[in-house]
């Protein structure tokens, strides 16, 4: 061990050796399942289950430092770890501990800069560095804390960039996708031709496949952005990637980041040309970005939707596993 490293493989070909996080450090991870974190909270109502779950979940948090202007975040700043852990951990993360055990590795992520330059040699080297960390994680995770329990792999933004990654390494075509509950690969647009063997889960009840979305409000002008052009949709009110307005009456509930409430039948939705469309929320809490964006609650907005169909998802593995 080189202090809080420790050499992995390299993969294809690399110039140079890179260095991964050591996960045998419970420092080094967000979340686990034994650890006192963010990812326990639940909203009023709502019961931390991670104990008796049935599944796992490897969760890949978003973008948390946002001031850097190039390169990869040290696993040493207390600043961005905490921002990761009181944010997505908290308000992302959670949605899972109903009925899953909770893992969530710190990661060095690479700053939010290398998205305007993603083209660039050195964004490349920074999203590669990233995710040399994520691969680390979760290869820990298949050695010492998964024991063949069924997996869903979830994330957020920049962590879908990763996940996809993840999930065309290990899981797509492969053995371990017979493990594979559900991949949530939210905020970031994925396309089916990035699957050979995965396939887009067009029910609630769909196991083995994954699903994406991107939300944006329904009068949103975004025709220009063409890395949303014929991305991955599924509508989290109805499961489907039908392109009927589906009405906030099936909203369960809306995570409020402000009071930490349930806000039910905040607004509907429906799925557009690779963006979910959604009414303007009843709430002034959640504020879209530029270009009527509603990226930083592609979770909130459909929280406890979500919770309910991580149970359901986990219930239908579970039963077709049985003889």
């Amino acid at each position: 061990m080189i202090g809080k490293y420790s050499i992995i493989w390299l993969i294809g070909w690399w110039p140079s050796l890179i260095f991964a996080t050591d996960y045998s450090l419970s420092d080094n991870w967000a979340a686990l399942p034994d650890k006192q974190d963010y990812a326990d909270w639940t909203p009023t109502g709502l019961q931390d289950e991670q104990a008796i779950a049935a599944a796992d979940v490897f969760y890949i948090h978003p973008t948390t430092d946002i001031a850097g202007l190039k390169g990869n975040t040290e696993l040493s700043n207390a600043r961005v770890n905490k921002q990761t852990d009181e944010l997505p951990v908290k308000y992302q993360a959670s949605v899972f501990n109903g009925s899953c055990k909770i893992y969530a590795p710190r990661y060095r992520q690479a700053v939010l800069n290398n998205f305007f330059k993603k083209n660039t040699d050195a964004a490349k080297t920074a999203f590669d560095t990233a995710y040399q960390d994520v691969k680390a994680a979760f290869v820990y995770y298949l050695e010492h804390y998964n024991h063949g329990r069924p997996i869903i792999i979830a994330a957020h933004s920049q962590g879908t960039l990763h996940a996809i990654r993840l999930l065309q390494e290990f899981f797509d075509g492969k053995p371990l996708q017979q493990q594979l509950v559900q991949a949530y690969l939210i905020g970031y647009p994925v396309k089916e031709s990035q699957f050979a063997f995965l396939k887009v889960s067009e029910s609630a009840t769909t196991v083995g496949g994954y699903i994406s979305y991107n939300t944006f409000g329904m009068d949103a002008k975004i025709d220009f952005l063409t890395e949303y052009k014929n991305a991955v949709v599924v509508n989290p009110l109805n499961w489907t990637r039908e392109p009927q307005f589906v009405s906030a009456a099936t909203n369960a509930g809306s995570l409020s980041k402000k009071s930490g409430k349930l806000l039910p039948k905040l607004c509907g939705a429906r799925c557009g040309n690779g963006v979910l469309l959604i009414q303007k929320p009843s709430d002034k809490s959640f504020t879209p970005m530029a270009f009527k964006n509603y990226h930083l609650y592609d979770y909130a907005l459909f929280y406890l939707n979500i919770r309910q169909n991580i149970a359901e998802r986990v219930q239908q593995y579970i039963k077709q596993q049985k003889p």
